[in-house]
Order: C-alpha cells, then sequence, then structure tokens
C-alpha cells in the first residue's frame, strides 16, 4: 500500500493476525501476517447515502480538527504524557491500550488523539453502540510516517453478524468506515501499516480516531388492538417513545407517542365500519416501522327487531330487522326458528304453533356478530272454547249444569236477554243459578274465555218437570 497518511482498510477484523493482546509491542511475524491479510482484501466502496451529510460533515470536523491540534500542541509538548487522560476538547491515548481488556474509552462527543510507538505498536478503542444500528469510524494522522490502518472488530476477533463491514470512503486525507452494528462493545484496533524495519514514527507523528452512531433501524411494525366503528381511539404496543400514526388512505386520522413502555393511544374521529387503517412507528431518528393494517369492523348492535302479533294459531314468526341480518325466534332457551331478513328488513320464522301465553323472544345478528337486545312477544290466545255441554233443564229448575272450559265464563240467554253468568271452575264443570223458566223456552249457553274468545252456542230447550 503506498503511504498517504490514511490506507484504506477494506474488511472489518482483518487486523486479527496483527494485534498482539499480550504486551505493547506485538511480534514482527504477526504483524506481517496481518499486513498481508489486509493487502489482499478487495476495497469495498461505501454505498452513497448510508452515511448522512450531517454525520459525515461531524466526523470531518472532529478529526480535521484534531489533526490542528497535533500539529499545534503537540510540538510544543513534544512528547504525549501517558498520564494525561484527556483534554477539554479530545480524548488521549492512554498506555498500556494493547489488549482488549486494556483498550481505551472513545467518546461519540470528542476525538481520540494517540501515537503508534514503539515499531509494531498496536493500539484498541473501545467503543460502546447503544443499539441497533450503524457505527461509524474516520480516522486520519498529521504524519507520512504513519500509514494508518484501523477497524472496528469484536472482543477476541470474533466474526459474526453482529457487527458488518460496509463499505469504506477516503476524502481529504481521512477514511471512513461504517458498519451495521447490533447494540454492544466493539472495538476499534490502530496499526501503523508501514513498520518493514525500522521504526520512522517520532513522538510528533500522531493519529486521531473519531467514532459516531446513527440509528438506521426501523422499529418493528406496532401491534394494534381490534378497532370498531364505535372506537374513538386506537392502541396497541409499539417501540418505547416512537411517533405512532394512523392513516384513513393519505389521511392522518391521529398521531401520539408510545410510552417508556411502548403502549400507545391515539386519538381519532369514529371511522365506519370496513374502513381499512394503516399504522406506523417512526422513531427520534425518523426511521419509519413497515405499516400494519386494521380494518374498522362493525361493533354496534342492530336494533331490536320488531315483531307482528303471534297467536296461537300461527306457524311463523314475522317483523323487521336490520337489513340481512339472522333472525333467531327462541322460547326460553329452546331455539323455534331462525332465517335471514330480506334487503328491505322484512322476515318470516317458521316455527310450531306455540300454546297461548307462551313467552317468545326475537333477536337479529349481524354479520360482524352483534346481537340485538331482544324483542319479546306473547302468543296471544285467538282460539274459541268448544261449546259447552249443558245438562237437562226443566220448569222447576233454578240452576243450569254442565262442563266447559276452565276458567271460561258462562253466559245463559233467553233470545237476547242474559239470564245468568258463572265462572267454570278448575274441574271444568259448572252450575249457574237461573230464574225459574217455562217448559218450551230455549236457552242458549257459550263459554268465553280470558281471551275474549267465545264459543259457539248450545241451545237446551226447558222441559216440563
Amino acid at each position: 500500500m503506498s503511504k498517504k497518511g490514511i490506507i484504506s482498510l477494506v474488511a472489518a477484523g482483518l487486523l486479527a493476525s496483527s494485534l498482539s493482546v499480550g504486551a505493547v509491542k506485538a511480534e514482527g511475524n504477526k504483524y506481517e501476517l496481518s499486513k498481508k491479510s489486509i493487502e489482499s482484501q478487495i476495497e469495498k466502496p461505501l454505498n452513497k447515502g448510508i452515511i448522512d451529510s450531517r454525520t459525515f460533515n461531524q466526523l470531518e470536523k472532529e478529526v480535521k480538527e484534531s489533526q490542528s491540534y497535533l500539529t499545534k500542541s503537540l510540538n510544543k509538548m513534544r512528547v504525549m504524557s501517558s498520564a494525561a487522560a484527556s483534554d477539554e476538547e479530545y480524548l488521549l491515548e492512554m498506555e498500556y491500550n494493547d489488549t482488549f481488556n486494556t483498550a481505551n474509552a472513545t467518546s461519540y462527543n470528542m476525538p481520540t488523539i494517540g501515537q503508534l510507538l514503539p515499531l509494531y505498536d498496536v493500539d484498541f478503542h473501545k467503543v460502546v453502540v447503544p443499539q441497533n444500528g450503524l457505527l461509524m469510524v474516520a480516522g486520519g494522522t498529521n504524519s507520512y510516517a504513519i500509514d494508518l490502518v484501523f477497524a472496528a472488530m469484536q472482543k477476541d476477533f470474533v466474526e459474526n453478524d453482529k457487527l458488518v463491514y460496509l463499505g469504506s470512503e477516503y476524502e481529504e486525507g481521512i477514511e471512513y468506515q461504517v458498519y451495521q452494528a447490533k447494540g454492544g462493545t466493539y472495538y476499534v484496533g490502530v496499526i501503523d501499516n508501514d513498520n518493514n524495519y525500522f521504526d520512522d514514527n517520532t513522538e510528533e507523528d500522531l493519529y486521531a480516531l473519531a467514532t459516531a452512531f446513527a440509528d438506521n433501524v426501523a422499529p418493528n411494525k406496532p401491534t394494534v388492538n381490534k378497532v370498531d366503528n364505535n372506537d374513538k381511539v386506537v392502541t396497541g404496543k409499539g417501540e418505547s417513545g416512537a411517533t405512532i400514526t394512523v392513516k384513513n388512505g393519505n389521511t392522518v386520522a391521529g398521531s401520539a407517542k408510545a410510552s417508556s413502555n411502548g403502549n400507545f393511544t391515539v386519538n381519532m374521529a369514529v371511522q365506519k365500519a370496513g374502513t381499512k387503517l394503516t399504522i406506523t412507528a417512526k422513531d427520534k431518528a425518523g426511521n419509519v416501522s413497515p405499516s400494519v393494517s386494521v380494518t374498522v369492523v362493525d361493533g354496534t348492535a342492530p336494533s331490536k327487531p320488531a315483531v307482528n302479533k303471534v297467536d296461537n294459531n300461527d306457524k311463523v314468526v314475522s317483523g323487521k330487522a336490520e337489513a340481512n341480518s339472522a333472525v333467531t325466534v327462541k322460547r326460553g332457551d329452546a331455539l323455534l326458528g331462525t332465517t335471514k331478513a330480506a334487503a328491505n328488513g322484512s322476515f318470516s320464522v317458521s316455527i310450531p304453533v306455540q300454546g297461548a301465553g307462551a313467552k317468545l323472544t326475537v333477536t337479529a345478528k349481524d354479520s360482524a356478530g352483534n346481537v340485538s337486545p331482544s324483542a319479546s312477544v306473547t302468543v296471544a290466545d285467538v282460539i274459541a272454547p268448544t261449546k259447552p255441554t249443558v245438562n237437562k233443564v226443566d220448569s222447576n229448575d233454578k240452576v243450569l249444569t254442565g262442563k266447559a272450559e276452565y276458567n271460561s265464563t258462562i253466559t245463559i240467554k233467553n233470545g237476547k236477554t242474559v239470564l245468568a253468568t258463572g265462572k267454570t271452575p278448575k274441574s271444568g264443570s259448572f252450575s249457574v243459578a237461573i230464574p225459574v223458566q217455562k217448559a218450551g223456552v230455549k236457552l242458549t249457553v257459550t263459554a268465553k274465555d280470558g281471551a275474549g274468545n267465545v264459543s259457539s252456542a248450545t241451545t237446551v230447550t226447558v222441559v216440563k218437570h
């Protein structure tokens, strides 16, 4: 590699064989193996748009200002004191830092300045990635004596998908490397790649490293609870602190922030059943989750059906209910019949004939499964009692006896004149007091039930005593 202040390191973890983990001074043969490994790699250019311009500019500024600091301050100092932990604007390398366990801590807020002395010196700098996202490392040097090579890696050179090298870019003496990293602790290893047979570095030959983190990982799509056409909120769970947005088509229906535990409640206007809502979560970095769709369900029960009169002759129950709803007729818990209401709401449910006084309940269930309040109807008695049987009546009798429907009212007439009335007891036998009638008179006897139905008349002729 030609010496140009910074030489591109084209893959993460390739310093593994060169960095000594036991002493300040690495063994030369390991260094040579590392150098060959690095030079054998094909450079991987950084795709455009991976680093946003703001982050890029910040890294460039930190490294360039560090280089200015190196020239001005350290020329006066002549030496970097290992006892000096930091400056107001910079972190200073502290030896020994040539193992993972002794690595110097980095900061996203200020760059690190270091030396590569003595020959085959290796430096480790620890960087903590707070969550899944992009780890960016930039480096530069103030000296042509240093052929700067650096890379981010996992402890003990472990390689897996926790840290994935995305590429590098070299611009105006600064190299920028980008990694897709999962939250955790990583290390930046640094060496001077021009250590051939002698060390031409001095205490004035220094390098600067700057690190940055960017959240480029979109939140998982939110989980959303059922929404019906009565709801004025959408609830669910998303990424903590994310902004949850609910849309109806391209129209924003509402938005709110998820709480620290991820729960969210978004206020919105009531939506019609069948409306498709899309919900997304946007984190603080502006990453937007995949959308989740929820269809507003019908949560409004139908109105209770209107039911026509049902009598003890009827074999159907008819009326009106919500269009296309399923109408069910029950007597107590017993299902008598069901049918689907027509488009105009009319229905006719076939049932077995019910006894007078039976209480029927009628409900309507819509396609969403919402059940209406029940409508009650009592089966009316429209069947007249059978005509009474009447015993012989003679011209001396002061009572008229016979049999008729229980609890019916017995009426005795002579022509149009009512002679007497009476109630039939539980046994059905009745005895009604009447005035003595002349032989040959024709009496009519009827029974009227509690519903007002009147039987056919029974005619009896008074006989001579």
